[in-house]
């Protein structure tokens, strides 16, 4: 009889294989009856498996942050907080506005106070550091663009008015815009300049605004000439008509100037002044 020698070596790698193929012994799946359970031991090709994969979820779970339910003390909700990084009082968070962000757009008083109850309200939400950080960059970001697009807004509604004033003035443009900004130095002080560069009509500033413009270039207009108001024959009523006439030249120069309403205004007002805007009233009180 022939024996069969066998090294340790392969008696150990033997018994290794038969370790791993739990078939060879009966389906170790057998003993679970539960489907449920059953299913889930489907997905796994040995005991060693499942203990393996069950090692992994306790360490996942480890570093897991699990919400309190409604009933969790205050101790509790606290180490909640600190674990998604919330400090333990709005003074805690670290915060910083954008280092880009403009001087005239910082907080004064009013902002910090506002930016202060937000803060708190955040911490009373339960945000963290870096959530209430990116809520401010929003913010002051979205205001700069604001302020950027309205800046922008406001000179092309400047452009704008100059070239409205620029078709109906033509040649006087200069002349009329010195004649409004003597009128605004000689009857306004530094609160009105500053009026007319924060109020607003329609989204224009009132010194931007056209009527504005015109009516204060009348107001200069009158201002510089100091022409008589009434219609008597005085010194400066030939400077009235010579404009008259010019202006009346436009019909064949010019039409489409003659025809605006800035021409046809200021000879109105031209006519007002050298003939007078009164009606002449007869002996009989017929209007002539």
């Amino acid at each position: 009889m022939t024996e069969t020698l066998t090294s340790p070596e392969t008696t150990n790698a033997v018994s290794r294989e038969t370790s791993q193929a739990p078939e060879a012994a009966g389906d170790w799946r057998d003993a679970i009856a539960e489907p449920e359970l059953r299913q889930v031991a489907e997905k796994f090709i040995s005991p060693r498996d499942v203990v393996k994969s069950y090692a992994a979820l306790q360490s996942r779970l480890g570093r897991s942050i699990v919400k309190p339910g409604a009933e969790a003390s205050a101790e509790e909700l606290a180490a909640y907080h600190r674990q998604l990084g919330v400090p333990d009082s709005p003074a805690g968070y670290d915060l910083s506005l954008p280092e880009s962000l403009p001087e005239q757009l910082r907080p004064d008083a009013a902002g910090e106070a506002l930016q202060h109850d937000f803060v708190a309200a955040m911490h009373e939400a339960g945000a963290s550091n870096e959530v209430v950080q990116k809520a401010l960059d929003w913010y002051y970001g979205t205001l700069d663009q604001s302020v950027a697009q309205k800046e922008q807004a406001n000179a092309d509604q400047r452009a704008e008015t100059e070239a409205s004033l620029r078709r109906d003035w033509g040649a006087d443009h200069e002349r009329n815009l010195n004649f409004a900004q003597r009128a605004v130095r000689d009857f306004g002080d530094e609160d009105f300049v500053s009026l007319l560069e924060t109020r607003e009509i329609d989204g224009v500033k009132l010194g931007d605004h056209p009527s504005f413009v015109r009516a204060f270039a009348t107001i200069g207009r009158r201002m510089g000439e100091d022409l008589p108001l009434s219609g008597e024959p005085e010194r400066g009523q030939a400077g009235l008509q010579t404009r008259i006439d010019s202006l009346h030249a436009l019909q064949d120069s010019d039409p489409r100037r003659y025809a605006s309403d800035a021409v046809q205004r200021e000879l109105q007002d031209l006519y007002g002044r050298l003939y007078g805007n009164e009606p002449i009233v007869g002996d009989e009180g017929r209007r002539l």
